[in-house]
């Protein structure tokens, strides 16, 4: 679980008409092909632009979502053999990683 699942979660057990909570379905569903396509497109731009790299990164690590988006993508770059985008996608990882031992890092001292 993660903030925008306990954020749709909410969002759902607040409603009681069948319609609205069809319509909150659809809107969440929306919202995350959206961002799927966004962090798509941002790893494309990647492939040659540096500072679309660092906007992806920016983008999983802020998002509520980040982490299964990043897993979905990651499945989909070894699914269809997509090997410029799973090589992104293993130095985001990495970079990922080494961020969040300097972090860890910073709060031990």
């Amino acid at each position: 679980s993660n903030l925008f699942c306990s954020k749709w979660a909410s969002s759902l057990e607040s409603e009681f008409d069948a319609f609205k909570v069809r319509q909150n379905l659809e809107d969440h569903k929306i919202m995350a092909n959206e961002d799927l396509n966004l962090f798509r497109r941002l790893l494309h731009l990647a492939e040659s632009d540096h500072y679309a790299f660092f906007q992806g990164y920016e983008f999983i690590k802020l998002h509520d979502n980040g982490k299964i988006l990043f897993e979905m993508l990651s499945h989909e770059s070894m699914v269809y053999s997509l090997e410029r985008l799973e090589n992104l996608l293993n130095i985001l990882q990495k970079f990922r990683v080494y961020k969040e031992s300097q972090n860890i890092r910073s709060i031990l001292r």
